[in-house]
């Protein structure tokens, strides 16, 4: 236990880089909560639901942890987050506390801390990674890392109040040791195992996958031994769904009852209403009713077709162009925003599908897949980049073969897209002389494109006042 405590201990040389990149976060954080403060700091919960849910458009990232640390409740989806809402619980007591001292709601400020945190953290071990597993020399590790944080989605995440941030950390800290531990001939216990899937899986449960796909390639085939699958696999995995349904049961089921008995009143109350109704006032309801079965309509063409209706299959979408969306989403609006329809949620206002105004824009996003699919072919041969290959192709599955998310695939940027700058860096360690010269300059040019063009459209909407709603 004390070595796991002991990686986040900073080493000499990531101290000053870490001390940069966390004032950057620290700024864009203040930016951020000074661009809300006056929304968002009111006493008492009164109408929160709707200023967060109306004002707070970080593309399709949800305000669930501010509503959280707010008034605490189950508010994400207890299947697919299990432990989150238990893992907010401290903030909201200790916002209420400072609520009572000092008459404000600092839901902003403690969330934040975290996201910083988690944020610093992913920089430094994905300058682990470079430096340590893949073996890159200091200059290169810092650069690959940078380049990382230049991506559109990977820069927004330092600021997001939502899970992906958290996710991130988790994933790169268990891709850091399951790197280590390749490196040195060791492998997973059990209990480490079943600890980190535990913790990864409660925030998010597709890291779990994650969490078994890095014990598969660290024991290989150790990790079929009956042990080992009945205590760091079956075990967690009942215990984590056995949470998951006690939560839905004692916490979700009762308020959905509820919500379906006020529904059911509610409907009866209108029936009622309008059978008093003159012709006239039956019109103008039949008009409203209209435009509201048309606004749905829209709605539910950009959630797609799912698959089925029911159970996780109605988060599953048949419909939405899978071409197009590995193009202008999942490897455009990721790595670079997209100018028009800046920030918007796709689920309010914004396209599914938005183009770039430049060709160039496009030019960006095909070379640096070129380089990633370059290192790639450079490090075939290793079983961390198959690790991180795999983590990949897992979301791609949920995403594009399934459907799950796919109209914002953009959002989840932070639990994938660290596979481009580790492809890369298979390309940095396999290169020498001026081809290795000519790699590291086009990948400080990207970076450094990146960082102005990303750097300014995000900096440009934090200061850019919003309209209040109270």
């Amino acid at each position: 236990m004390r070595r796991f405590f002991s990686i986040f201990k900073l080493k000499p040389e990531e101290r000053i880089q870490a001390g940069v990149v966390l004032l950057v976060i620290i700024v864009l954080n203040g930016l951020f909560i000074w661009r809300m403060h006056d929304l968002f700091m009111q006493e008492g919960f009164g109408p929160y639901w709707k200023v967060f849910e109306r004002e707070l458009h970080l593309s399709g990232y949800d305000p669930l942890t501010y509503l959280g640390v707010t008034d605490w409740d189950t508010v994400y989806n207890v299947y697919r987050h299990p432990l989150l809402a238990f893992m907010i619980w401290p903030l909201w007591l200790l916002n209420q506390g400072l609520s009572a001292l000092l008459g404000v709601n600092c839901v902003q400020y403690l969330v934040a801390l975290p996201v910083i945190v988690a944020s610093l953290y992913s920089y430094v071990f994905i300058f682990r990674i470079h430096r340590e597993v893949i073996g890159l020399g200091l200059n290169d590790a810092t650069l690959l890392s940078v380049f990382f944080f230049s991506f559109a989605y990977i820069m927004l995440s330092v600021i997001v109040p939502d899970h992906f941030t958290i996710s991130m950390f988790l994933l790169l800290m268990t891709l850091y040791i399951s790197g280590r531990c390749i490196q040195k001939g060791r492998e997973f216990q059990w209990w480490q195992s079943a600890l980190l899937f535990f913790i990864t899986a409660g925030v998010t449960l597709s890291n779990g996958v994650k969490t078994f796909l890095s014990g598969l390639f660290v024991n290989r085939r150790d990790f079929f031994r009956v042990r080992y699958l009945l205590l760091a696999v079956i075990l967690p995995a009942a215990l984590l769904w056995g949470v998951a349904v006690w939560e839905y049961r004692s916490f979700v089921l009762p308020k959905e009852l509820a919500r379906q008995e006020a529904k059911a009143a509610q409907q009866k109350r209108i029936e009622e209403q309008v059978a008093r109704m003159t012709p006239e006032e039956r019109l103008k309801y039949e008009a409203r009713q209209t435009r509201r079965e048309a606004r749905l309509k829209a709605q539910a063409e950009k959630s797609g077709t799912p698959m089925k209706n029911h159970g996780f299959w109605k988060w599953t979408d048949i419909t939405t162009s899978r071409t197009e969306t590995i193009y202008e989403n999942l490897f455009g609006e990721t790595i670079q925003f997209h100018r028009a329809h800046f920030l918007e949620d796709t689920l309010v206002f914004r396209p599914v599908f938005v183009k770039y105004d430049w060709l160039f824009s496009y030019v960006i996003e095909a070379v640096i897949l070129l380089l990633a699919v370059v290192g790639l072919c450079c490090g075939w041969r290793s079983r961390f980049l198959w690790l991180s290959l795999s983590c990949f192709g897992f979301d791609m599955f949920i995403h594009l073969i399934l459907g799950f998310g796919i109209n914002e695939i953009f959002i989840m940027a932070p639990h994938w897209l660290f596979v481009v700058p580790l492809s890369v860096a298979y390309a940095f360690r396999h290169f020498r002389g001026r081809r290795r010269q000519l790699l590291r300059l086009s990948v400080f040019g990207l970076t450094a494109y990146l960082l102005v063009y990303n750097g300014y459209l995000l900096v440009d909407f934090l200061l850019s006042p919003i309209r209040a709603v109270l």
